[in-house]
C-alpha cells in the first residue's frame, strides 16, 4: 500500500472520528490531539522494555505522530542521520561493525553481497 492511500485513509478515519464528537466537545478534542502531538514532541521516548512505552504509543497514535513523523516511536530501534548519498557507506559500517541493519518493518537485511 502506498503513502498517499495510507494518508488518505488516516485522513477519512480522523474526518470520520471527528465527526461523531458533539459540536460543542469538538474544541476540547481537536485541543487534546494537539497537547498529544505536541508532547510526544517535547518527552522523549523511553525505551522499548519501559512500562511507560505503550502509554508514549498511545499518546503519540492520538497525536497523529504515525508513519514519516520524525518522532515516530519505534521500539528498540533507532536512526542515524546520514546526507542520504552517504547511505551506503553508512550502512556498510554498521554492517561491518556486526550491527544488524533493520528493514522498514524492524527485521535484520539480508547481508550485501
Amino acid at each position: 500500500m502506498n503513502t498517499t492511500a495510507k494518508l488518505g485513509g488516516l485522513g477519512a478515519v480522523i474526518a470520520l472520528l471527528l465527526a461523531e464528537v458533539p459540536g460543542q466537545y469538538a474544541l476540547y478534542v481537536s485541543v487534546f490531539v494537539l497537547a498529544c502531538g505536541a508532547a510526544s514532541a517535547m518527552i522523549p521516548p523511553p525505551h522499548a522494555g519501559s512500562r511507560w512505552a505503550v502509554a508514549y504509543q498511545v499518546m503519540a497514535a492520538i497525536g497523529l505522530n504515525v508513519g514519516w513523523a520524525e518522532n515516530h516511536f519505534k521500539p528498540g530501534q533507532s536512526g542515524v542521520r546520514v546526507p542520504l548519498p552517504d547511505k551506503p557507506a553508512a550502512k556498510q559500517a554498521v554492517a561491518d561493525a556486526g550491527i544488524a541493519v533493520l528493514d522498514r518493518r524492524g527485521r535484520p537485511e539480508p547481508p550485501a553481497s
